[in-house]
């Protein structure tokens, strides 16, 4: 099992764990798409999850990491790298359109992964990474 399995089995989005916990969306999103490792984080935080989540911390930090992948998001078509680029953009987060834009990303990262222009890995991997 690894922190993403555990968050949805849980019944806990990034969103819902960040109001509960208040540590910021962009730290969870970091340490449940792999880009930041759960055990470089402070104790604090690693306890607020624990809690949250009502696990022991030593059970939570020995679940599998997930694996930060900088190689699939290399080569994408323009049109998803765009997609991708303005849900990166912190700016955007405030515009009331914001989930359209996530729902145009997934549009795009739906169409890549049916026309083979990238894996099912690759699209499984932006998701979990970017839409959740």
């Amino acid at each position: 099992m690894n922190l993403e399995t555990l968050l949805t089995d849980k019944g806990y989005t990034v969103y819902k764990l960040s109001k509960e916990t208040g540590i910021s969306k962009t730290t969870l999103f970091d340490i449940f798409s792999g880009k930041s490792n759960i055990l470089d984080c402070r104790v604090r935080i690693i306890m607020k999850i624990a809690d949250a989540l009502n696990c022991d911390i030593k059970d939570l930090i020995a679940l599998e990491p997930i694996l930060y992948k900088p190689a699939f998001e290399e080569n994408l078509p323009k049109f998803l790298k765009d997609n991708i680029m303005f849900i990166k953009d912190k700016r955007n987060k405030n515009n009331p359109l914001f989930d359209c834009y996530l729902d145009e990303a997934n549009s795009s990262i739906n169409v890549c992964e049916i026309e083979n222009l990238i894996s099912k890995d690759q699209a499984d991997y932006l998701r979990n990474k970017y839409l959740r």
